[in-house]
C-alpha cells in the first residue's frame, strides 16, 4: 500500500499547545492515545537497502514486534508517498520470508531482497525511542490520523533529538493534509519537514557534511496535458529549494545558499511561465518575492567577498580589514537566509504552493476539459510559451546592444551614484547625459538578463518534449550570455555594496576609493565582450518539439 504523510516540526516547548489546540478537540473521532515506541533499523555494512532507495525496521507495539519495509515514492514539501509493507514478527529480527509474502508479485522490491546473504548481513544499524501521542480527525471531508512523536534517534552513544508531527492521509484527500498544517500554523511556529526518521538515522550513520544540491532533470511525456507539465516542473522546482534547506540553515557553504536561491527564481519563472492559465495566488508570489529579497542579500554579500573583491586584490594595497568586514556582512546576512527558512511565513509559503497545487490537481481531475485551459496538451503550450520568450530575449538584447553602444566607450551598468568626488569628464550637461546612458544600459542589460534566465529555465523545463541536440547547444549559448551578463551584474552589484560600506562604516576604509575604481576599470574592459554577446544572441536558434 502507498502511504501519505505530511511531516513538521514543532518546538518541544510547544507541544502542550498542540494537545490542546481547539482543532484537536473540534475534529477529534476519539479520545488521544498514548504508547512508546521502540524501533530498530536494518540494513547491510555496504548500505544496500538504503542504496535501492528502502528502509526496513522492526518497532515493538503494544508488546508485539511488527517489521515494516518503506521503498520508493516521493517527497514534495513535507508530503512524504512511499510504498509500505507491514506485518507481525516473532521478535525483534527481520523475517525476510513474511517480508516476500507480503510484497506479492513486485519483482522490482523482491530482486532487492533476493540479494546475495542478505538476511546474513543484516544488522542493526541505529534505535528510534519516541513517547507517541495519538489522534484521529475528521477534516476537510478526510481522515486524518495526527501523531506527536517525542524522542531521540540512537546509534553507537550518539543520539539526535525528535519532536515532529506527522499527519497520515487515511481516508481522503492530500489537499486535506495541507489545509490542516495550515491551520494549525496560525497558532504554531511549525516548519516542514522534507526529511524522515530513517533518514535522520542513516545521516547519523554516515556523518557526512551537509552539500550543495543542483536541479535534477525530470521526465514529461509527449501526450502529457499542461496541468501534467505544471505538477512536474512546480514539483521539480520545490525539490531543489528543499533539497538545499537544511545547508542553509545548518551548514556553512555559500553554494547551498546559491542553488536554493537558484530554486526560488526557477520557481518563480515556471509560476510566471503557466500565469495564463493557472494564477498563482497574490499570498504566496509575495511570500515568494519575500523569500527572494531574503537570499538575494545574502547572496549578494557572498558573492562579494568569495568572486568579486579578490579580483581587486594587489600586493600594494592591504584589502584585509574591507575584506573582514565584507565577510561579516556575509555571514550576518547568511544567518538572516537560515533563519528566513525556520519562520512560519516560510512555512506558510511551502504549504500554500503544495496546497494550491493539489487543489490544481483536483480541479484537472473534476473540470470538463473544454473548460480547462490545464487540459490542453503541453507540447502546445511549450512551442507558444518557448516562441514568447525567445522573441522577448532577441529584443532586449538588441536594446542592450544599442544602449551600452549609446553609453560609449565603457561603464554599460555603472551605477550613476558615486561619492569619488565631482564629475571630471566635462561640463555638468555632459555629465548628466553620461550618467542617463550609464543607467539606460544599466536598465536594459538587467531586463536581458533576466530575459536570458526565463528563457532558459523554460526551455530546461519543457526539455523532455523538444530536441535534445538543439536544446543542448541553445543552452550552451543561453549559458555562455547568462555567465557574462552575471559578471557583469556582480561588478554592478559589487559597486553598490562597497558604496554601501563606505557610508554605514565608523572608520571608513581608505581602500574602499581604490576598490571601487578598480573593479569600474574592470567592468568598463567587459562593455566590448559584453557588446559582442548581445550580438550573438541572434545567431540562437530556439529547439523545436521532438
Amino acid at each position: 500500500m502507498m502511504e501519505v504523510e505530511l511531516k513538521l516540526l514543532l518546538d518541544p516547548a510547544d507541544n502542550g499547545k498542540l494537545v490542546q489546540h481547539p482543532l484537536l478537540a473540534a475534529h477529534a473521532r476519539a479520545r488521544q492515545r498514548k504508547a512508546r515506541l521502540t524501533a530498530r533499523y536494518f540494513d547491510t555494512p555496504e548500505l544496500h537497502l538504503l542504496r535501492h532507495g528502502a528502509g526496513l525496521r522492526v518497532r515493538q507495539v503494544d508488546g508485539q514486534w511488527i517489521q515494516t519495509m518503506k521503498a520508493g515514492g516521493s517527497v514534495q514539501g513535507g508530503l512524504h508517498a512511499r510504498l509500505e509493507w507491514e506485518g507481525p514478527v516473532p521478535d525483534d529480527q527481520p523475517n525476510l520470508g513474511k517480508l516476500r509474502k507480503l510484497l506479492g508479485d513486485d519483482q522490482h522490491w523482491l530482486a532487492v531482497l533476493d540479494a546475495p546473504k542478505l538476511k546474513q548481513q543484516l544488522a542493526p544499524l541505529f534505535s528510534v525511542e519516541v513517547a507517541r501521542s495519538t489522534w484521529e480527525l475528521d477534516y476537510d471531508g478526510s481522515v486524518i490520523e495526527l501523531v506527536l512523536d517525542e524522542g531521540r534517534i540512537n546509534r553507537q552513544g550518539r543520539h539526535l533529538p525528535i519532536n515532529e508531527i506527522e499527519l497520515e492521509l487515511k481516508a481522503g484527500h492530500p489537499a486535506s493534509l495541507f489545509a490542516f498544517a495550515l491551520a494549525l500554523l496560525d497558532s504554531l511556529p511549525l516548519q516542514v519537514s522534507n526529511v524522515n526518521k530513517a533518514e535522520r538515522g542513516y545521516a547519523l550513520c554516515m556523518d557526512q557534511p551537509l552539500a550543495a544540491v543542483k536541479a535534477t532533470p525530470f521526465t514529461l511525456e509527449r501526450d502529457a496535458t499542461t496541468n501534467q507539465a505544471l505538477q512536474a516542473v512546480l514539483a521539480n522546482c520545490l525539490r531543489h529549494m528543499q533539497d538545499n534547506e537544511a545547508a542553509v540553515i545548518h551548514g556553512h557553504d555559500s553554494e547551498s545558499l546559491h542553488q536554493l536561491r537558484v530554486g526560488a527564481r526557477r520557481l518563480r519563472s515556471a509560476l510566471r511561465l503557466f500565469d495564463a492559465c493557472a494564477p498563482c495566488p497574490a499570498a504566496l508570489l509575495a511570500d515568494l518575492a519575500w523569500l527572494g529579497t531574503e537570499l538575494g542579500a545574502a547572496r549578494d554579500w557572498d558573492v562579494l567577498a568569495t568572486v568579486t573583491l579578490p579580483r581587486a586584490q594587489d600586493d600594494a594595497v592591504d584589502l584585509a580589514p574591507l575584506r573582514e568586514q565584507v565577510i561579516d556582512e556575509a555571514r550576518t546576512h547568511r544567518r538572516a537566509a537560515a533563519h528566513a527558512l525556520q519562520s512560519p511565513r516560510y512555512a506558510r509559503l511551502m504549504l500554500g504552493l503544495n496546497l494550491w497545487l493539489q487543489r490544481l490537481q483536483l480541479a484537472a481531475a473534476t473540470a470538463p476539459a473544454r473548460h480547462n485551459p490545464l487540459a490542453a496538451g503541453a507540447a502546445t503550450f511549450a512551442r507558444r510559451t518557448l516562441r514568447k520568450l525567445h522573441r522577448q530575449l532577441l529584443r532586449r538584447a538588441a536594446i542592450a546592444r544599442k544602449a551600452i553602444h549609446a553609453d560609449g566607450i565603457a561603464g554599460a551598468g555603472l551605477p550613476a551614484t558615486s561619492s569619488a568626488g565631482p564629475p571630471t569628464n566635462g561640463t555638468g550637461s555632459k555629465s548628466a547625459r553620461a550618467n542617463d546612458a550609464r543607467d539606460a544600459a544599466t536598465r536594459a542589460v538587467h531586463r536581458l538578463r533576466i530575459a536570458g534566465k526565463r528563457c532558459r529555465y523554460g526551455v530546461e523545463f519543457f526539455a523532455p518534449l523538444l530536441r535534445q541536440g538543439a536544446t543542448r547547444r541553445y543552452l550552451e549559448q543561453l549559458s555562455a550570455l547568462q555567465e557574462q551578463l552575471g559578471r557583469d551584474n556582480d561588478l554592478v552589484v559589487a559597486d553598490r555594496l562597497l558604496l554601501q560600506c563606505q557610508q554605514d562604516a565608523t572608520t571608513p576604509h581608505d581602500t574602499l576609493p581604490y576598490v571601487r575604481g578598480y573593479l569600474r576599470a574592470l567592468h568598463a574592459q567587459d562593455a566590448s565582450v559584453l557588446h559582442a554577446a548581445c550580438g550573438a544572441v541572434r545567431d540562437h536558434a530556439l529547439p523545436k518539439l521532438s
